[in-house]
């Protein structure tokens, strides 16, 4: 399986050179230092937005053909989920069910040119206030959307920079960065540079600029999953299906919402009940990607059944695939999750897509069918003291679920809820 430092995005659009991870060579840094005109320090213009609606025309939004034109600057390099966008589906889902403040972060040049913009938000858990990015599990990436503005980022520029981010926010007793990329186009990521922690999981996708033979070697067993694809053929009208008007996203969205709740249940652990924001978020998101003609919902049908599908973003190039769900109770042995996701790296591919990419997660079935797996970081950040007993309380959670007690306990908790409920 490849391994290389990061998925590139320039101008929203990926470049999937496989590079190695940027450093700055002394020479280059000695030659920056010695420069009057450059300072390693420099001072920024910081405003902190709270709303989508007043930050600044720079900002990109998710459109059908890339970012659209951003004034007289250069386009950004970002991922779909710091878009105005995906932000205003936040804003209006996740944001009233945290009680979240958000915090939109420009940082710019002394006259004024952009440099990097972070969507940011502060909830209050157990009594802490804690800063993070607009995610809360439904963005595969967390960085600044990043300008090329001439800047060589080094750890120490970084550090200059959120420094001076610090003084623009609200106070925060700490600080959670998950889901970091390294790279944002050919541009490091300088909030990645202060990463403390490996993240939870790294991110895999499959390359589809490889010829169509090299692809399918790439994916586990895919002779049995041909052979299973027959089969449904000779049972009817096998078809893969993309969604194109409200009607035929809702009846996708329908069933996947209903199919994931049913392996929450199965599997003990907190559902839709626990989160109706996750519902609330999906709906709007649907309608709204929609009609910005990024949303991608496919569908693996047998005489007009579902049995699997998957909603997906698009931006240019890059495909997102963000959840896929599946009938496995009366099609399992047909394996459709799997049947669908060759269809779709196949039609994505005679598209001309060149990345179909699942997203964070280390589950079995990504590490056996992707190619490319992008290395992520997290960084954290004690600002109180309340911050730091936060931080403890986390660490000892977290010694406590991985023990086989709490292993045995956690399901039965669900089941007793779920009881007490019906």
């Amino acid at each position: 399986m490849a391994l290389i430092s990061s998925i590139q995005l320039s101008r929203g659009e990926p470049d999937l050179s496989l590079i190695e991870p940027a450093q700055v060579p002394k020479s280059e840094y000695l030659a920056l230092s010695s420069d009057p005109h450059i300072s390693l320090c420099p001072a920024y213009q910081i405003r902190c937005f709270k709303s989508v609606d007043d930050v600044s025309g720079d900002w990109p939004a998710a459109e059908k053909n890339g970012p659209g034109k951003l004034h007289s600057h250069a386009s950004p390099n970002y991922h779909i989920f710091q878009t105005t966008t995906f932000l205003k589906i936040w804003e209006e889902t996740y944001a009233p069910a945290l009680k979240a403040e958000l915090c939109l972060i420009e940082v710019r040049t002394e006259d004024g040119r952009p440099v990097m913009f972070l969507p940011l938000a502060i909830f209050v858990r157990n009594g802490t206030r804690i800063l993070s990015f607009t995610d809360q599990g439904v963005a595969d990436y967390n960085a600044p959307v990043l300008f090329a503005c001439g800047m060589i980022w080094t750890r120490a520029q970084a550090e200059n920079v959120w420094q001076q981010i610090q003084k623009a926010l609200p106070a925060f007793d700490f600080a959670d960065f998950n889901n970091m990329p390294e790279k944002l186009g050919n541009l490091t990521n300088p909030i990645f540079l202060l990463a403390n922690q490996s993240n939870s999981a790294d991110s895999h996708a499959n390359i589809l600029s490889h010829d169509w033979d090299r692809i399918q070697q790439n994916l586990v067993r895919p002779k049995i999953i041909r052979r299973k694809l027959r089969r449904l053929h000779e049972l009817g009208d096998c078809e893969f299906f993309i969604a194109k008007n409200d009607a035929e996203n809702q009846a996708l969205l329908d069933f996947m919402l209903r199919e994931k709740q049913q392996r929450f249940i199965e599997t003990h652990v907190p559902g839709f009940e626990q989160y109706p924001e996750k519902i609330h978020y999906f709906n709007e998101a649907t309608r709204v990607f929609q009609s910005a003609g990024v949303l991608h919902f496919s569908a693996l049908k047998l005489n007009g059944e579902i049995l699997a599908c998957m909603w997906g973003l698009v931006s240019g190039p890059h495909y997102y695939g963000i959840m896929i769900a599946s009938n496995l109770k009366n099609w399992a042995k047909y394996s459709p999750g799997h049947v669908l996701h060759y269809l779709l790296i196949k039609d994505l591919k005679e598209q001309g897509y060149n990345c179909l990419d699942l997203g964070v997660g280390d589950e079995d079935w990504k590490l056996q069918n992707c190619d490319l797996t992008i290395p992520l970081k997290r960084l954290t950040v004690c600002a109180t003291l309340r911050g730091r007993l936060y931080e403890v309380h986390k660490e000892v959670m977290s010694r406590l679920r991985a023990t086989s007690f709490w292993q045995a306990l956690r399901p039965l908790k669900w089941q007793l809820i779920r009881g007490v409920k019906r």
